[in-house]
């Protein structure tokens, strides 16, 4: 298999790896019997599933120095990157929105035009001084048009919005956020300055976490008292426009420990991109890796392990055991090349944010769609005479997951096959 030169197959793998794992946790057979390594844990702790959302993270933040460099000149390459950072930050933030809103057309019409509208007018910004090729005149005076009409309907229809109760915080909102922040960190200051940034974020996020309390009066009904405060902050600026289990998963507050999770990935791949021999590389990654287990476990008795409010220990647990699951793929894909046990992963991660979107979407209309007027959805339909006349609810909730992943990856392989690689 022929490979762009500084183009890590393993990434690619380690990312399919992590957009199966998201498909097959979001989409049980049942909610009320989901298999119990795919759950999440209640409070403290961690399970297996807690690991999907912050290895993307991870590896979007891996990913950054190797695209960057696509972009970088000796002289004049710090800030020209900025629009096309800003253009994939709003779509991405966007498209979330457009996926919680789905399928109601009122309230993600003005997402729309205002996608369509950045993915237009930024399409011809050259990402090099090299790039020659004319931009089409067209499109960015149509792409301003379409971003000024989605402004106006999103003024115009504000009311809505606001009586929507339609969720702000979410996994590509995240996604988007902290992609911003470690692109503008790297910019600003390469992997020094990410560095720094990280251990910035983690010892002040945990001191916020230790010495800072919600306001004297403040009630919620949060899982556990720790995320009082960050109930409070998340009330303080989205109110009415939250996840129903408190602290939102997504809040504002946690953001800080997401974005040191991927100036974490940020300093793996600059590590990657550098001029050390294949074989040091992984050796680091795996050492590394295991000094970050040894202090995530070991802080986990000062500052507990926590996704939910995405706390520093959890952080540094979870990039330990990203570490570990890369520096595999790389030993053996792109040092040993052995490649062909990969190629499911190479399909998922190819498309990686198009296959999340779509199974996304997907699920949740085959859970509106109705077989008749009184019966049940569609996918409740399937679960129950294609899995659960065979297997107890849980293992039946399991396979209707595996299927929903497989399901994905047959649909998928036609794109790869003709090397359709649709980036967001």
């Amino acid at each position: 298999m022929e490979t762009k030169p500084n183009r890590l197959l393993s990434l690619d793998a380690f990312r399919g790896l992590t957009i199966a794992g998201m498909i097959l946790v979001n989409n049980p057979g049942s909610w009320s019997n989901i298999y119990p390594p795919l759950q999440h844990a209640k409070w403290n702790g961690w399970t297996a599933t807690d690991l999907v959302f912050p290895f993307f993270l991870f590896i979007v933040g891996v990913a950054l120095p190797f695209s960057m460099a696509k972009r970088r000149e000796p002289d004049s390459w710090q800030w020209k990157a900025l629009p096309h950072i800003i253009a994939r930050t709003l779509t991405l933030f966007l498209l979330g929105m457009s996926m919680y809103g789905f399928p109601n057309f009122r309230l993600i019409g003005p997402y729309v035009l205002l996608i369509a509208g950045l993915q237009l007018a930024f399409a011809n910004i050259p990402l090099k001084h090299s790039v020659t090729q004319a931009p089409r005149r067209w499109q960015p005076t149509v792409g301003g048009l379409l971003i000024l009409a989605g402004g106006v309907y999103l003024v115009l229809d504000w009311s809505y919005f606001c009586d929507s109760g339609l969720r702000v915080p979410g996994v590509l909102q995240r996604i988007a956020v902290c992609y911003f922040a470690a692109s503008v960190v790297f910019i600003a200051g390469g992997l020094r300055g990410a560095a720094v940034a990280a251990v910035v974020l983690l010892v002040g996020y945990a001191w916020i976490g230790a010495n800072v309390t919600a306001p004297a009066g403040y009630t919620a009904d949060v899982t556990g008292s720790e995320g009082l405060l960050h109930s409070w902050v998340d009330d303080q600026f989205l109110a009415g426009h939250l996840y129903r289990e408190r602290p939102d998963p997504e809040g504002l507050l946690s953001t800080l420990g997401a974005i040191a999770t991927t100036l974490l990935g940020v300093l793996t791949g600059g590590w990657l991109r550098g001029s050390s021999d294949g074989h040091v590389k992984a050796i680091g990654i795996f050492v590394v890796g295991n000094v970050c287990l040894l202090c995530g476990m070991s802080l986990d008795w000062i500052v507990p392990i926590n996704k939910k409010i995405w706390t520093s220990s959890y952080v540094i647990i979870t990039a330990g055991l990203a570490l570990q699951v890369l520096g595999t793929c790389y030993a053996l894909i792109d040092l040993r090349r052995w490649r062909k046990w990969c190629s499911p992963l190479l399909v998922f991660g190819s498309n990686a944010i198009v296959v999340f979107i779509a199974s996304s979407l997907t699920a949740k209309m085959l859970h509106r769609w109705k077989i008749a007027e009184d019966g049940p959805s569609v996918g409740r339909w399937i679960y129950q005479n294609l899995f659960t006349s065979w297997a107890e609810p849980r293992l039946a909730s399991l396979c209707y997951a595996l299927a929903y992943v497989t399901f994905w990856l047959i649909l998928m392989i036609p794109l790869y096959r003709k090397r359709i690689f649709i980036k967001v």
